[in-house]
């Protein structure tokens, strides 16, 4: 049977169970070293900081997530989606870039932050 990514669940578990996967999976926590997410409803911009990157995000409230536009030499530019992330695949150790998912506090409960993961109120 085919598995949500560590820290997403389906949206709904009886489709998923039953082998219905259309609906896909809801976030529930950050990831690293993925292939990044469709960008058919994003927005990138070269020149900026992974930092302008994540203040940018966190100031538009339909921003799910954000990631470099290009992880060579430590890293450049913004990607922003902004809406369900589709068609993300989890790489083994050592590939795949750092995507970092906006996600309320109150759904982590006493998780403390960690790198990857911003929160917005």
């Amino acid at each position: 049977m085919l598995a949500a990514l560590q820290g997403f669940v389906p949206k709904s578990p009886n489709d998923w169970n039953a082998g219905n996967w259309s609906n896909g999976c809801v976030r529930k926590t950050n990831y690293l070293q993925l292939k990044l997410p469709d960008t058919s409803s994003s927005w990138f911009d070269t020149s900026m900081s992974l930092e302008e990157c994540k203040v940018l995000c966190l100031e538009n409230c339909s921003c799910t997530a954000y990631a470099n536009t290009d992880i060579r030499d430590g890293g450049s530019g913004c990607l922003l989606w902004f809406e369900n992330l589709i068609d993300i695949k989890e790489f083994t150790p050592g590939g795949g870039q750092d995507l970092y998912i906006r996600m309320a506090a109150s759904e982590l409960g006493s998780f403390s932050n960690s790198l990857g993961l911003i929160f917005s109120q």
